[in-house]
């Protein structure tokens, strides 16, 4: 091979990894990465379907929680903790639920990271709820809050209804992450936390990464905090979630010794994306709370 044919081989290989590296960061940076709209887009979709919604941003330790609300404060209160990564527009279409709309106001947020709720700047679980739990505690009536939480919303749930036992009629934890033994040790999550490797993870996945290493160590002192909870606890899990074992429920199980009562719903078939491709399943448990 020539110089000049070289040099031109080189040149294109520049240009074209150049091309990539922006696309790469553009689509880091975007909205559907990041899985958020702004609070006018959100507003202006609401609006045109005729659903009432209010968006919240409030500053606890001085970190943002950013949270939107959907129906009265005269029905119980059913409130959302998504997954990692995720926002509170996870469960939009709950909120556009007549049937869900009839019988919950429905509350949704941003967990710290993600959202609007200071994205990108992952915390562990108990910092989490230390942000979170104020704001429930102020949107609590006369009427049953319940809690649902997906994913790693589950240990979060866990953590919060141990904070504050009687806050919550029922805690539902979906798919939840519970168990330290069952988590798979994913080496590669340490090696993509580090700078520059992290800047290649796009969006929320920065995040996302990030609080999942914290969550190995997290769930170790959470194991003291299960006999805290004192409501009801109803676990709903897939059995072909390869993601998170569905063994998590029985490890639930053997450490809520003090929790009002304990029911399992198994969904057969069903992978660890319940919310979503079992929304209709998923909806008739919850609208059973009470």
């Amino acid at each position: 091979m020539n110089a000049v044919r070289f040099r031109k081989i080189m040149r294109h290989t520049i240009l074209y990894s150049m091309v990539v590296i922006a696309v790469w960061l553009l689509l880091a940076q975007c909205f559907i990465m990041r899985n958020r709209w702004s609070d006018g887009k959100a507003y202006s979709v609401f609006k045109a379907k005729d659903i009432p919604l209010t968006i919240y941003d409030t500053i606890i330790n001085e970190r943002h929680l950013h949270y939107a609300v959907c129906g009265p404060d005269s029905l119980p209160t059913l409130v959302f903790i998504h997954g990692s990564p995720g926002s509170w527009m996870n469960y939009m279409k709950y909120m556009w639920d007549t049937a869900m709309r009839k019988k919950f106001r429905i509350v949704a947020i941003d967990r710290p990271g993600f959202g609007y709720s200071n994205f990108g700047k992952a915390m562990h679980l108990q910092e989490q709820c230390k942000i979170i739990l104020p704001v429930l505690e102020k949107l609590k009536t006369t009427k049953p809050m319940f809690l649902a939480g997906h994913s790693m919303g589950g240990p979060v749930a866990v953590k919060l209804a141990a904070d504050h036992p009687s806050l919550f009629t029922t805690i539902v934890i979906i798919a939840g992450a519970i168990d330290v033994k069952m988590e798979a040790k994913e080496t590669w999550r340490k090696i993509m936390n580090v700078r520059p490797m992290y800047w290649a993870l796009p969006g929320a996945f920065g995040p996302s990464n990030t609080e999942l290493l914290y969550l190995k160590k997290d769930l170790v002192p959470l194991q003291d905090d299960f006999k805290k909870i004192t409501c009801n606890i109803l676990f709903v899990h897939g059995d072909a979630d390869t993601w998170v074992p569905i063994k998590n429920i029985a490890y639930g199980k053997k450490m809520l010794v003090n929790a009002a009562s304990i029911t399992a719903d198994t969904l057969h078939g069903a992978d660890h994306q319940i919310p979503w491709k079992k929304m209709d399943e998923l909806k008739q448990i919850l609208l059973q709370l009470y």
